[in-house]
Formats: C-alpha cells, sequence, structure tokens
C-alpha cells in the first residue's frame, strides 16, 4: 500500500484508521474461507479426500483462518517492505508448521518438543482434523478450534498495538 502510494490516498480520505484496518481485515477473511473451502471442496471432489462432519470442518477452517490473520497482522506490524514481509511470514509460517507437526508427527516424539508443539496452531488444527476423521462431529473439534481462534485473536490483538503506528502515508 506504501509502495503503490494507495496507503496515503486510504489517509487522506475521510475515513479512520480504525476502517482501514476494519477493511483489510475482513477481505483477509472472506478471501481466507474462500481459500479453504475451494482446498476442501477441490480436495474432496477431484482427489476423492474425506473431512469428516462438514460443520466441524467448517469451524476448524474458521478458526484457522483467524489465526492465520493474526499472524499475518503481527507480520503487517513489524515489516517495513513488501520484501521483509514475505520473508518474515515464510519464516514464521514454516517454524509453526514444523513444530506443529506439519511436517512430520512431532507429537509422537514426547518430551519437551510435542509440548511445545501445542503452543502453535497447527498442532491442534491437526488434532482437529484427526478428531473429524475419528467420527467426531462438530463438537469434537471446539477445544482444538477454540485454541487455533485464540491463537488468531491474541497475536492479532497484539498486533493492533502496533499497526497505527504503521498506518503512515
Amino acid at each position: 500500500e506504501r509502495q503503490n502510494g494507495t496507503m496515503g490516498r486510504l489517509l487522506a480520505a475521510p475515513i479512520s484508521r480504525r476502517a482501514i484496518v476494519v477493511g483489510k481485515a475482513l477481505t483477509s477473511f472472506v478471501l481466507g474461507v474462500v481459500s479453504m473451502a475451494a482446498l476442501v471442496v477441490g480436495t474432496t471432489l477431484l482427489l476423492g479426500a474425506s473431512w469428516g462432519n462438514s460443520v466441524g470442518v467448517a469451524i476448524l477452517v474458521l478458526a484457522g483462518v483467524i489465526a492465520a490473520m493474526g499472524i499475518m497482522f503481527v507480520v503487517a506490524a513489524v515489516a517495513r517492505t513488501p520484501e521483509q514481509a514475505g520473508n518474515v511470514q515464510s519464516i514464521i509460517a514454516f517454524v509453526l508448521a514444523m513444530l506443529g507437526g506439519s511436517f512430520f508427527p512431532i507429537a509422537q516424539a514426547g518430551g519437551l518438543i510435542a509440548k511445545l508443539s501445542l503452543m502453535t496452531p497447527h498442532a491442534w488444527f491437526l488434532r482437529g482434523l484427526g478428531d473429524l476423521a475419528a467420527g467426531g462431529g462438530a463438537g469434537a473439534v471446539f477445544p482444538a478450534a477454540l485454541y487455533v481462534a485464540i491463537f488468531g485473536l491474541v497475536t492479532g490483538g497484539l498486533a493492533m498495538f502496533r499497526v497505527g503506528k504503521v498506518l503512515t502515508p
């Protein structure tokens, strides 16, 4: 936004900084939900994937989008350039995915690493998917979805303290 000059135009418009942030958040949320819905529907139709209870999947997807938004707000709050944002985002995503067990089943290793993995939204998202695969309904994913959503709300909330300083032309 800063690089293209649109941030200056947004800030000059008769709208509050809060409205700009809320607009960006809503856009991110809608794009995240549409992307995840396309992934779920596409893998179901094209690959024959079975995600489990559709209400449970929807709850887990909404929580996952909230967590992704929280991380994105952190990146937006600390990055100064688009390149830096891309690099920071990649590092955070890779570390959380690796620690959360997205690459290999880290929870089975036990010990400190298994306990640390529970601090990531990835571990809880995978746990929720496992609960759905085991035949659980919407209620089965609630603890996992709650943690994933809380992770996003906390990270996004912390980033909001800095976003006001970042919103400059």
